[in-house]
């Protein structure tokens, strides 16, 4: 299977047949001062050319993020398309080791260093469209492994629509940031598509009639109509940054993820002067508020200020073209919650009869290559401060406990917007299932 692989044909000496895809090119470090290739010419020759095959064949297998794992004598590869995982191509280990060292050293990373992790970035193109590159350097006992994630800035989402925020979680954003006070934390594991999902908070408030601060460089996504708020000092910390958007009027502040206690603190003890979005690292809502509540370690302070927790779950969307419809059984959509006059018709992916007639073929989906689901959309649960939550909080507060107001409060969790989907027709019954099966 070739998960929508889009070859061109080139010319080839040997064989005028063979099919070859298009190389991608690579434009530098995301940061940093271009590498000095002249003076790594050898691992220039022995792994750039595979480095820019491997990444080229992911990208065209439609693939978001690729695994090289040493292994022995071998360096294994895995792909993700869509968050499954696919067989990847298979590497000697001296060919591998040639693949890491030659993306560490474009990425601006220390190609000497092998004993700690390192993070880095390569500006890229393929096919025309620019791409973001990322490499993560995990040390383990056979070397290193390599993790490649690769951005499509051309399709990356930006607005909410896009996103996937529904309509009545979008006003409640805007209604709950329009007080010009208090904070809301988007959290979530990393790689689960937390920055997306603030970013799209943040789009979510009316920048035409509030001020709305960046605190932080975020790269390559642009967010219209907010402004970048530059330090006057290099020695600035955060706590007199924020003073100073406060004293410009800056009235909702986008700042940098939160990972130490004192930045939280620093948010929770400003947050009567303006509102702030930021992305906060957690399981999922109802572990981040408790890590919430140790970290500022004063409960009252987080009564008074948190709006809420946002988190997103990603999930895989029906191939539109060859999704089938079937009539709901009444007894599921009762077990499910739903009414039976409430859903007409659910959508599944096709699968091929077992048995064919004679002289048919089936014919193969060019838009999903038969996988039956094409591109990921997300699942929303908004953990919101209530009157209720607050007596939960006051009280020794347990997970089960903040569950249990949530689902008192008809708070909306991640299952049940992952039903909206399936009613939508954007995905099915089946997907809903694998991706809760933990």
């Amino acid at each position: 299977m070739i998960f929508g692989r889009n070859k061109n044909k080139r010319e080839n000496s040997d064989d005028d047949d063979e099919d070859q895809i298009e190389l991608i090119s690579f434009l530098g470090p995301l940061t940093g001062d271009p590498p000095d290739l002249q003076q790594n010419a050898g691992l220039v020759r022995a792994g750039l050319i595979p480095a820019k095959e491997l990444i080229s064949d992911a990208i065209s297998r439609r693939a978001h993020t690729f695994r090289l794992e040493p292994k022995g004598n071998a360096a294994i590869g895995m792909l993700q398309v869509d968050g499954m995982p696919f067989p990847g191509p298979r590497f000697p280990a001296k060919q591998g080791l040639a693949i890491t060292q030659i993306l560490k050293l474009l990425s601006g990373l220390n190609i000497q260093e092998r004993s700690k992790p390192q993070r880095g970035g390569i500006k890229a193109e393929y096919g025309k469209v620019p791409y973001e590159i990322t490499i993560d350097i995990t040390p383990t006992s056979a070397g290193e492994r390599l993790s490649i994630h690769m951005d499509n800035l051309k399709e990356r989402p930006q607005s909410p629509e896009e996103i996937g925020i529904p309509e009545p979680l979008r006003d409640k954003i805007r209604s709950k940031t329009s007080t010009k006070t208090g904070v809301l934390l988007c959290c979530g594991p990393p790689r689960s598509g937390v920055t997306t999902t603030t970013v799209g908070a943040v789009r979510c408030i009316d920048a035409y009639i509030y001020t709305i601060f960046m605190l932080f460089d975020t790269g390559s996504w642009e967010i219209p109509y907010v402004t970048r708020f530059e330090q006057k000092e290099a020695t600035d910390d955060f706590e007199t940054t924020i003073i100073r958007c406060q004293r410009v009027d800056g009235q909702v502040l986008y700042t940098q993820p939160l990972k130490t206690h004192e930045d939280i603190r620093t948010v929770f003890e400003n947050a009567e002067r303006c509102a702030y979005v930021a992305e906060y690292a957690a399981k999922d809502t109802v572990s981040g508020l408790l890590q919430l509540l140790e970290w500022v370690g004063n409960v009252d302070q987080v009564c008074a200020h948190l709006h809420g927790l946002l988190t997103q779950k990603l999930i895989r969307k029906l191939c539109r073209k060859c999704k089938q419809a079937y009539p709901p059984n009444p007894k599921l959509l009762a077990r499910l919650g739903l009414q039976a006059g409430e859903v007409k018709a659910l959508y599944r992916h096709r699968v091929p009869p077992q048995q064919l007639a004679k002289g048919e073929e089936w014919e193969v989906c060019r838009i999903c290559g038969d996988l039956g689901y094409i591109g990921r959309t997300a699942m929303f649960e908004y953990l919101e401060m209530t009157d209720g939550l607050r007596e939960v909080l006051k009280s020794n507060p347990t997970a089960d406990a903040i569950k249990a107001q949530m689902k008192k409060d008809n708070m909306v969790t991640l299952q049940q917007d992952g039903l909206r989907l399936v009613k939508e027709g954007i995905t099915s019954l089946e997907e809903l299932q694998r991706v809760f099966k933990s």
